[in-house]
């Protein structure tokens, strides 16, 4: 059977990839998602586990999640960094850590920057836990962001100034205003948000918001139009909060989850039948 291919629609772009100079880690770039797959190999030592992270422009080493520690069966281990920071250079490093657990001398480093959010979808919401359901989303408003002092005032008899006792502000609080387009789209952005935990929030450079973990408030959902109208409009109330810890988070992979193979190959011996490794199927290598 003929393949018919539309001269109009574009192919995809090949996974942008590089390796360290010491041929220790490759990086591949998924635009898909605004992350990146890590791929270090120590088949020559193989060590028990590799901790990954990555170093921005301060120059701070942060754990990448499901990298920190990653076990390395045969020498070879894998890490997704689904929180890299969008449209700034980013270089990724590994520690091999031997089975009695000593941490051997880091790996060279590989840099490149994934893209940052097209303006018509300008902001990815990205689940910490279920990075399947992270989505690019269209910001209708978000204005404000509010932070909160923690101050307590004591006025002493006798004295005219009052002694204040003074805590690190709070982190803001905000509340965004989001349109979903379709049906689709709107069970998606619900299941995202009501997932119950921790999402991050990123956006383009030139807005100056920073990279924010956010805890979703109470969701309003407004029809925008007639009654069969898919648009949504959603007023999202949130928190600001730390990331995180990454200490012992699992691998998690965004549309490589056992429920996703399960799809394609519903028996393992689909799967075999297809001659692919792990890694390949953890990779897409």
């Amino acid at each position: 059977m003929s393949i018919i291919i539309d001269p109009d629609v574009l192919p995809p772009a090949p996974p942008v990839e590089a390796v360290s100079p010491d041929g220790i880690l490759t990086v591949r770039r998924d635009d898909s998602h605004a992350g990146v797959y890590l791929i270090a190999d120590y088949t020559s030592t193989s060590p028990q586990k590799v901790r990954f992270v990555r170093v921005g422009v301060d120059g701070v080493e942060v754990p990448v999640r499901g990298g920190d520690l990653a076990w390395a069966p045969g020498g070879v281990a894998v890490a997704y960094d689904h929180e890299s920071p969008l449209g700034l250079a980013a270089s990724w490093y590994v520690y091999p850590v031997s089975w009695a657990g000593v941490v051997g001398a880091r790996s060279a480093g590989v840099s490149v920057t994934v893209s940052e959010p097209e303006p018509t979808r300008d902001v990815w919401i990205k689940s910490i836990t279920e990075p399947g359901l992270s989505l690019r989303v269209r910001v209708m408003a978000w204005p404000t962001l509010e932070y909160a002092e923690r101050q307590e005032r004591f006025d002493v008899l006798g004295a005219s100034a009052p002694v204040m006792r003074v805590d690190p502000w709070s982190l803001p609080t905000s509340s965004a205003q989001i349109e979903t387009t379709t049906l689709a789209e709107r069970l998606a952005l619900r299941a995202l948000l009501t997932v119950g935990t921790t999402v991050l929030v990123q956006t383009r450079q030139e807005y100056g918001r920073e990279d924010t973990y956010w805890v979703p408030g109470k969701l309003s959902e407004s029809m925008s139009g007639d009654a069969g109208d898919p648009h949504r409009t959603w007023d999202v109330p949130v928190t600001a909060v730390a990331r995180p810890p990454t200490i012992d988070a699992p691998l998690r992979i965004p549309g490589r989850s056992y429920d996703d193979s399960a799809v394609l190959w519903p028996t393992y011996a689909d799967r075999t039948a297809t001659g692919q490794t792990y890694q390949d199927v953890t990779t897409g290598g």
